[in-house]
């Protein structure tokens, strides 16, 4: 009488099958999570350049800082944006700076996943690193993105 099932060798190829699917799959899957947290970063800053550009129409000049004093009480976060982003999809704050010297002209970094800012020098300068990963700073000046994913 023979037994009805599956033997050790037939398992052994199943699961071996198995891991090899998992390991093309994890990479990919992880690089796409990563991809779409960029993106929505890169989202997030484009609607605060929108409202700060909106602002400066308002104001005749960019605003000192992103938080709520800065922008004269409320100021952004009521009237030139519904809904203002804390963070980037990361969880680290924003970076921003405005050119003292030109009132209109201001800049939105994120760190994104390596959570340490280093775009900027004093001056409102950029700082060029490489664009190799996720862990690069991304740049939002004046209405364009001057440093992030491809952009150079």
């Amino acid at each position: 009488m023979r037994r009805k099932g599956f033997t050790l060798i037939e398992l052994l190829i199943v699961v071996a099958i198995i891991g090899i699917v998992a390991a093309i799959a994890i990479p990919n899957l992880l690089t796409a999570v990563q991809k779409s947290k960029q993106k929505a970063t890169m989202g997030d800053m484009k609607a605060i350049g929108t409202a700060v550009e909106s602002y400066v129409t308002d104001n005749y000049l960019a605003p000192t800082d992103l938080t709520a004093a800065g922008f004269g009480g409320a100021g952004i976060r009521s009237f030139h944006m519904k809904k203002f982003p804390d963070e980037d999809a990361w969880g680290n704050t924003w970076t921003y700076i405005r050119n003292t010297s030109i009132r209109d002209v201001y800049s939105i970094g994120a760190p994104c996943r390596d959570g340490a800012f280093d775009g900027f020098d004093q001056e409102g300068s950029y700082i060029t690193n490489s664009l190799e990963d996720f862990g690069n700073d991304i740049i939002f000046s004046v209405g364009v993105f001057v440093y992030g994913p491809k952009v150079k």
